[in-house]
């Protein structure tokens, strides 16, 4: 009765693989790729691979910004408050290999000038797999051996997270596995 989550340490310079409330927060497209692999040399050592991209639906309006008497420069306004972002991910640990899809909606509203505060909602869908050629059992009556985890089994789930921004400061608060989908392994009578 044990939870399995990719392990993400670089979630400092990407939050929004941990929180779906970080889409488009910043007002700018947002690109990344991150790998880790722990225990770099050792057999069935964890691994897990992303590629995310994340960004804010803007409004189509300029404000101008004089730099001088005579030159004007249109930048774009950051009123846009809707965020959307996905990544794709592939996470293998021992046997157990994990390959999934999340696409996250974001809202973000304004409190007072400075401060921003946005609730997001992903939903996720992953493949679920036992590497059946890592296995070796010396039962052939194995339960295992016929089960639907050697072909592995779609699992939905979903995540809600909100994220509060400022110049000083952020914080923010994620809960995953919102469905608590889980892949049965074995039986209670084994």
């Amino acid at each position: 009765m044990a939870q399995q989550l990719p392990v993400y340490s670089q979630y400092l310079y990407n939050k929004f693989l941990i929180n779906p409330a970080v889409a488009g927060s910043d007002g700018y497209t947002s690109v990344n790729l991150t790998a880790r692999e722990q225990w770099v040399g050792y057999y069935g050592a964890p691994r897990t691979y992303s590629f995310s991209v994340q960004s804010r639906l803007l409004k189509r309006s300029y404000i101008i910004k004089q730099r001088s008497a005579r030159r004007r420069v249109y930048r774009p306004k950051y009123d846009g408050k809707v965020g959307l972002g996905g990544y794709v991910f592939s996470d293998k640990n021992g046997i157990v290999h994990r390959t999934g899809l999340q696409l996250s909606y974001a809202y973000h509203m304004w409190l007072q000038n400075t401060t921003q505060l946005s609730m997001g909602l992903a939903f996720t869908g992953y493949h679920y797999k036992i590497d059946e050629e890592e296995i070796n059992f010396e039962d052939p009556n194995e339960p295992w051996m016929n089960s639907n985890l050697r072909r592995g089994v779609f699992v939905p789930d979903a995540t809600f997270g909100i994220y509060l921004l400022n110049a000083k400061y952020n914080l923010g608060f994620s809960a995953d596995q919102l469905f608590e989908a889980a892949a049965k392994i074995g039986s209670d009578a084994y």
